[in-house]
C-alpha cells in the first residue's frame, strides 16, 4: 500500500507539470522563454522517474522493453500533449503486460514462460521496426 500511494503521488507531481514538459518540447531556449526553470524541471522528472522505477523494479523486477516501448506507442498515438501522453503510457502498459502475461501463462501450459521473455521478445520486435521507420 505504501508503494502505491508513493507511486500515485509521483504521477500527480509529474501530471501536474504537463505545460511545462510540453514547453520544453519546444526546446531548451524556447523553454527559458516561457519562464521554465529548465534546470529544475529536468531534476524534478529525473528524481521522480529514477524513484518511480526503484519503486516498481522493486516490487515487480525487471520487465524493461515495456518501458522502452510503450512512451513510442503512445505518443504515435495521442500526439505530444503530456496531459494525455502520461496516463496513456500507464494504461498501455498495464494492459501489454497483461498480454504478456497471459501469453506467458497459456503458450507452454501447463509450464509457465517467464513474463521477460515475452516482453523482451515483442518490445526487440518494436524496437526493430522503429529503428527501421526512423532510418527510411
Amino acid at each position: 500500500p505504501y508503494a502505491l500511494f508513493s507511486l500515485l503521488l509521483l504521477g500527480a507531481f509529474i501530471l501536474l507539470r504537463w505545460r511545462s514538459l510540453d514547453g520544453l518540447l519546444a526546446g531548451e531556449q524556447t523553454a527559458q522563454s516561457l519562464g521554465i526553470n529548465v534546470t529544475r524541471l529536468r531534476m524534478e522528472v529525473f528524481f521522480c522517474c529514477a524513484l518511480a522505477t526503484s519503486l516498481l523494479v522493486a516490487l515487480t523486477g525487471v520487465i524493461g522493453f515495456i518501458g522502452l516501448m510503450v512512451p513510442h506507442m503512445c505518443r504515435y498515438f495521442s500526439g505530444v500533449k503530456h496531459l494525455l501522453l502520461l496516463p496513456l503510457c500507464g494504461l498501455w502498459g498495464a494492459v501489454l503486460l497483461c498480454g504478456g502475461d497471459i501469453v506467458s501463462r497459456t503458450l507452454l501450459a501447463p509450464q509457465e514462460l517467464p513474463i521477460g521473455i515475452i516482453t523482451a521478445g515483442i518490445g526487440g520486435l518494436f524496437i526493430i521496426i522503429l529503428l527501421a521507420r526512423n532510418r527510411s
